[in-house]
């Protein structure tokens, strides 16, 4: 029912099938009162002291659009960016095949939006004491939609292809010291040493199941997964259809009989879009859209709090950004404050140069950037040699919820008093990650949120898939060979505290901000799941019709 206060958050738990199964809450954000408060005031956004970003609860649900409980049936449209879709699960880059991967395919575990971690194709698993052996019991009876039995041989398969095709998950997964399939539906796996991180890369869609009786150059172009759903179609840059797996191992999942991925080619199109009734959800929808969306009588708008954000990368090879002077000059002039509010209306949270959220307790408060200072770079532009400043180009795009486009202005905007002219170079959404991103030396990027080792170890160490600054510390590195096998807090702090030092001190990337995740629908879609990492779930969704 709708709540009587504009301003009070109410809350749900997931739907019954969820419960039993998963047994924890899911919590959504209600953000429409904040949204529209923040575009009509304009105000200075918070201050940059450490903060928490505020604990997403639930949507409240109007009264027009009362549920009649899950239903099974009909087609369910998401709008999505116009991009390519490279098929292949570990080397896929863009956000089509990103949100495509959770509905398709499995991973061994799921992790929850609070964090948790619970069994999908692995019904459980073991350590031994210091974590450098893992065993898992595998699910029995699952098929993969060609029809092989899922088994031991495949995760082998599956893990050792991350390390073939060097995909960027395996600066993050760990190659094992040996795979041993005990027997068909149990796995050990042997380290070195301690791996108390292996479960964070399990859960990420690289790190999908894919079998192991497929020429793996037919996985560029065809799905063969052990979803909930499957591939019937791709149009590239207009729709791809997905049909439900009758045979799903998760009794009564899914429950719409086909999702659609509608291509469209600005946030402005994909708004509109959702309001016609065209589409019925809009993924990683941007804040301004938000705002007309949460206005409109026939949709609504999901947050999830996150520890994403929105970043500036430089390439620390080119010139001037090989120059650590010309790097903490530019950090001189990034006003933290100014991009929240310009490109997140005040939403979400200040970040301060890596990607520790300031609610974690790893977050080291003593290793700070600079605040906002044009005199401060003006005299680290002189002493790197540049008495009279410096022009760049930074490259930019609409794709990433719209919100990197203002953040771009910003810094434009607010780097001009400290001697630094920089020129915005917009690219299509269609091809930014591949012509622009890793491609061009100064970039705005967005990140999906993720834990603290993922987080580090997925674009920091040297020669890694990701590293979008081709920064190189042979101490980092160290520090996250260390962390790999940390599994207290006490013996965390240090580490962490440390490797958030030399990246604000080095400055190899920006990072302003963190970023929720928004996810526009009409009134009548149901227990739609955006997860923190900017992916989401919908083979709980249904529709209320």
């Amino acid at each position: 029912m709708r709540t009587t206060n504009p301003n009070r958050l109410t809350q749900r738990s997931l739907p019954k099938r969820l419960r039993a199964w998963w047994g924890v809450p899911l919590l959504l954000t209600a953000i429409a009162t904040a949204l529209l408060a923040l575009a009509a005031c304009g105000g200075d956004a918070a201050t940059p002291t450490p903060q928490a970003t505020p604990t997403p609860q639930a949507t409240a649900i109007p009264a027009t659009a009362t549920p009649s409980g899950p239903t099974t049936g009909g087609s369910l449209r998401v709008g999505l960016i116009s991009d390519e879709w490279d098929f292949d699960p570990p080397t896929l880059v863009n956000m089509p095949a990103i949100a495509g991967m959770p509905h398709l395919y499995d991973n061994l575990v799921i992790r929850l939006p609070d964090g948790t971690m619970k069994p999908m194709l692995a019904e459980s698993w073991t350590t031994n004491d210091d974590a450098s052996q893992w065993t898992f019991n595998l699910r029995k009876g699952v098929k993969f939609h060609h029809g092989k039995e899922f088994k031991a041989e495949d995760v082998i398969f599956t893990i050792n292809r991350l390390f073939e095709v060097e995909s960027p998950l395996a600066s993050v997964m760990v190659k094992p010291l040996a795979m041993v399939a005990v027997d068909d539906h149990t796995l050990r796996l042997e380290f070195d040493g301690p791996n108390a991180v292996l479960l964070e890369a399990l859960v990420k869609y690289h790190m999908v199941i894919t079998p192991s009786d497929v020429d793996t150059k037919r996985f560029v172009l065809e799905e063969f997964g052990t979803g909930p759903f499957i591939l019937v179609e791709h149009v590239p840059g207009e729709r791809t259809v997905m049909k439900k797996n009758e045979d799903y191992f998760l009794e009564g999942v899914p429950l719409v009989d086909e999702m659609i991925f509608v291509y469209l080619a600005s946030p402005e199109s994909r708004a509109e879009s959702l309001k016609a009734g065209t589409v019925d959800v809009i993924f990683d929808l941007d804040i301004e859209s938000s705002i007309s969306l949460e206005a409109d009588p026939n949709t609504k708008v999901l947050a999830q709090a996150s520890a994403g954000y929105l970043n500036l990368a430089m390439d620390v090879t080119e010139p001037p950004f090989d120059n650590v002077l010309v790097r903490k000059a530019i950090q001189a002039v990034t006003d933290r404050k100014a991009i929240l509010q310009a490109a997140q209306f005040g939403l979400g949270g200040i970040a301060y140069d890596h990607p520790i959220i300031p609610s974690d307790p790893l977050f080291n408060s003593e290793c700070m950037p600079p605040d906002y200072d044009p005199d401060l770079a003006k005299s680290l532009l002189a002493e790197a040699g540049y008495p009279d400043g410096i022009t760049i180009e930074l490259h930019t795009s609409t794709t990433g919820g719209g919100a990197m486009v203002p953040m771009a202005t910003v810094m434009k905007e607010r780097a001009a008093p400290g001697g630094i002219n920089i020129e915005i170079v917009q690219v299509p959404e269609t091809g930014y990650w591949s012509d622009a991103w890793m491609v061009k030396p100064f970039v705005t990027v967005w990140w999906g949120g993720r834990p603290a080792y993922e987080a580090f170890s997925v674009v920091y160490p040297t020669g890694g898939s990701w590293n979008e600054s081709k920064y190189s510390n042979l101490e980092l590195d160290s520090l996250l060979e260390t962390a790999m096998g940390q599994g207290t807090l006490e013996d965390q702090k240090p580490t962490y505290g440390r490797l958030q030092c030399i990246v604000v001190d080095e400055v190899p990337r920006i990072i302003p901000v963190f970023r929720p995740v928004l996810v526009g629908s009409l009134l009548d879609v149901r227990d739609l799941v955006p997860m923190p990492d900017f992916t989401f779930q919908a083979r709980w969704t249904w529709l209320d019709r």
